[in-house]
């Protein structure tokens, strides 16, 4: 019985020539960790909460950032003349003025530390998504995606507002490509 040390030469450690986690890892790599977004959710569901009329629509008043239709432009956002993927964004849009708002509210310190910690995760994860896609559409939703299959319950009951907030994060111009360096943003 030899075999069943985990010493010495029969140790699987011992004689492991790589990242013993390696495999691990590999294996998790379509997520990105929720705990940062479950909190900008938490947050932001408790202060929307009887909020919004239904079917309410943004105005651009207040949301500094650059021409939308620019922006989509730019990030190669969906196929030219389809305009499905702008509408869904659009959609979400009538929490997006309240959103700034909670975000700019100096009260919120805390908050807006968890939201600049997922925008930097996003802006890391992009490019080696945008590798493997063709639209910025398939790249929003595959980070949407990789949230959802971490499989937090917090996260997978609140799939519209995860929705909500990566679309809020595009439209304000917090992630994507947003043309020169010049260019103003949310």
């Amino acid at each position: 019985m030899t075999g069943s040390k985990t010493w010495g030469d029969n140790s699987p450690v011992f004689n492991n020539e790589g990242n013993v986690y390696q495999n691990v890892i590999h294996l998790r790599s379509d997520i990105i960790n929720p705990y940062n977004l479950k909190k900008v959710i938490e947050f932001l569901e408790f202060e929307l909460e009887d909020e919004l009329e239904f079917n309410q629509r943004v105005h651009d008043d207040g949301l500094k950032r650059i021409n939308i239709a620019a922006k989509n432009q730019i990030n190669n956002l969906e196929e030219e003349g389809c305009n499905d993927y702008n509408a869904v964004i659009i959609e979400s849009s009538i929490y997006f003025i309240t959103i700034k708002d909670i975000l700019s509210d100096p009260r919120n310190k805390a908050l807006r530390k968890s939201y600049n910690n997922v925008k930097k995760t996003i802006n890391n994860k992009i490019p080696i998504i945008k590798r493997e896609k063709e639209y910025f559409s398939e790249v929003l939703n595959d980070v949407i995606d990789r949230f959802l299959n971490s499989n937090d319950i917090d996260i997978l009951e609140n799939e519209e507002m995860v929705s909500v907030v990566i679309h809020f994060m595009y439209y304000m111009c917090h992630i994507g490509e947003n043309g020169d360096d010049n260019a103003e943003t949310g």
